[in-house]
């Protein structure tokens, strides 16, 4: 449920909890950032991923 509370007050997520929201393992989460297909945000040696990056992405890989 904190996870729920994270993305509702519309705060970063960490990278576990973005790997949760788009139902990947963690290490494709850090592979798409180092690739630059997912946007980061840095906060030093930390990433963390904004709920609306992660919607556009989504909308952006949509096939149909």
């Amino acid at each position: 449920m904190s996870e729920l509370k994270v993305i509702e007050s519309g705060n970063l997520l960490t990278p576990q909890q973005a790997a949760d929201y788009l139902n990947v393992r963690l290490s494709t989460i850090y592979q798409w950032s180092f690739r630059k297909i997912l946007p980061v945000c840095k906060l030093g040696k930390l990433n963390r991923y904004r709920k609306i990056d992660l919607d556009n992405f989504i909308s952006k890989n949509m096939t149909e």
